[in-house]
């Protein structure tokens, strides 16, 4: 029954393309309790039928905009969804908090410190190869999400953190393609992408997507890298017209080889980012 019901929580979390960590959020909302006594690991055990909610059905059914009845009830089977980015992320999740976390406490101080970093390595990569550089972008990007995983802060600073988390990748990921680890350079992106969307971050998970479809198209992949063009674009579906067309032109760029395809491209960015200017 567990797993029923999870498979029923994911299914209208998905419908609302909300992240396990805000659905979290509207749980503790609708059941009027401050903080947040369940986080997305709580959610991640009710959807994989690791623990039933029990007290907390009828809360997520409201939160959710569902009765309790749809979500303890068994459905149907239905047509098999089409791929999400969710789909290209990592099988174990490394960027899963602790549960009895040790580090020391961090604030935005520590974010912004971490902002000059991926800065300066945005500006290192201009002009040093990607050899020279995959070894400290590594460091620094396992560094984040150790802090991440142990430190204690605020839910506005993990957020921070996970977007930063999300640059690193992206940098990082560029760095180890340059240098021909490509394996390396994937799961680095998947990482990112992860972290982007935990962060509800669509157009850095749109951009770091891009970069992922670039490498795949580098490699030989090329259908893969168009099936996650698709999810890119359905998932930016809730963005603001200049986010969703920035988000559609990095994955575009990262397919196309031939100077006139990407020329196109530009244009129709240049064109669809006036949309939200109306």
């Amino acid at each position: 029954m567990s797993s029923e019901i999870g498979a029923n929580i994911r299914r209208e979390r998905d419908r609302l393309r909300w992240s396990q960590a805000r659905l979290a959020r509207e749980v503790c909302r609708a059941a009027g309790i401050a903080g947040e006594p369940v986080g997305r690991q709580e959610v991640s055990r009710w959807e994989t039928g690791k623990r039933t909610p029990r007290e907390w059905l009828p809360f997520l059914a409201a939160a959710l905009g569902v009765t309790v009845d749809t979500l303890s009830t068994p459905q149907k089977p239905a047509v098999p969804p089409l791929p999400t980015l969710a789909d290209f992320l990592p099988e174990e999740d490394p960027l899963s908090p602790l549960e009895s976390r040790t580090g020391r406490r961090v604030g935005i101080g520590t974010v912004d410190e971490l902002q000059q970093r991926v800065h300066g390595l945005r500006l290192a990569d201009d002009v040093l190869a990607g050899g020279d550089l995959i070894r400290p972008a590594l460091r620094d990007l396992r560094r984040v999400v150790k802090l991440y995983r142990e430190s204690t802060h605020t839910s506005d600073v993990g957020w921070q953190l996970l977007r930063q988390i999300g640059e690193l990748a992206q940098i990082a990921g560029w760095i180890a393609s340059d240098a021909g680890q490509h394996e390396e350079a994937e799961r680095i992106y998947r990482l990112g992408i992860s972290a982007a969307r935990q962060a509800e971050d669509h157009t850095l998970a749109g951009n770091l997507a891009g970069s992922l479809a670039y490498q795949m198209s580098n490699t030989g992949r090329e259908a893969e890298g168009l099936i996650l063009a698709q999810a890119a674009f359905r998932d930016s579906q809730a963005e603001a017209p200049r986010k969703r067309a920035r988000c559609i032109w990095t994955v575009w760029r990262g397919l196309t080889r031939k100077p006139e395809e990407r020329r196109t491209g530009n244009r129709l960015y240049a064109r669809w980012g006036k949309l939200d200017k109306l």
